[in-house]
């Protein structure tokens, strides 16, 4: 089942929000008193977590440091395509790998070609794309990614949610690659 893309940007909106609150309620803490090197991540993922829609977390959230795999269990997803989709982008913030930084969310054939634009010497190959916007077929999520992570390159990516709510890559098809890159 296809995510809308009234569903993707407001998911995205919520997201940019969180960033919003975490940035301020640093800003404010930050002005009252020293605070720990984590604390903007801390506030992030509260706020990630404030914002979605379809995305809760049972008990508290560890501190950062504190994070491992027994965190997926503990989050409440509704069974809906919007909410695997967030699930995979609010857990991608809250672990907030290098490789995340430099990875974007491709779901309209504009994002498609400004992603294009910004490839070192593009390599389109496969020419034909037939979908963008995410997909669900649960526990299976497909994205398209423009990631300049170690490669830069645009692919449709399938993670698969397992029996303890943790995503795992599964597959990847490339649709297009250049030669930059960012080594993380």
């Amino acid at each position: 089942m296809i995510v809308s893309l009234d569903d993707v940007n407001r998911i995205r909106s919520n997201v940019a929000r969180a960033h919003v609150l975490a940035a301020t309620r640093f800003r404010e803490a930050f002005a009252q008193s020293p605070v720990s090197p984590s604390a903007h991540l801390e506030m992030l993922a509260a706020a990630l977590l404030e914002t979605a829609e379809g995305v809760r977390f049972d008990g508290a959230l560890p501190a950062f440091a504190d994070r491992d795999s027994a965190i997926f269990r503990r989050f409440k997803i509704e069974r809906t395509p919007a909410a695997l989709l967030e699930y995979w982008i609010i857990v991608s913030e809250i672990f907030a790998t290098s490789s995340w930084a430099m990875t974007r969310l491709v779901a309209t054939s504009e994002e498609y070609d400004e992603a294009l634009r910004r490839m070192t010497s593009p390599q389109i190959v496969r020419a034909i794309v037939l979908e963008l916007l995410p997909s669900v077929d649960w526990p299976s999520l497909e994205v398209t990614v423009y990631t300049r992570a170690i490669e830069e390159r645009i692919e449709r990516r399938q993670l698969v949610l397992d029996a303890n709510q943790e995503l795992h890559f599964h597959a990847r098809t490339l649709l297009a690659e250049g030669r930059g890159g960012i080594a993380s």
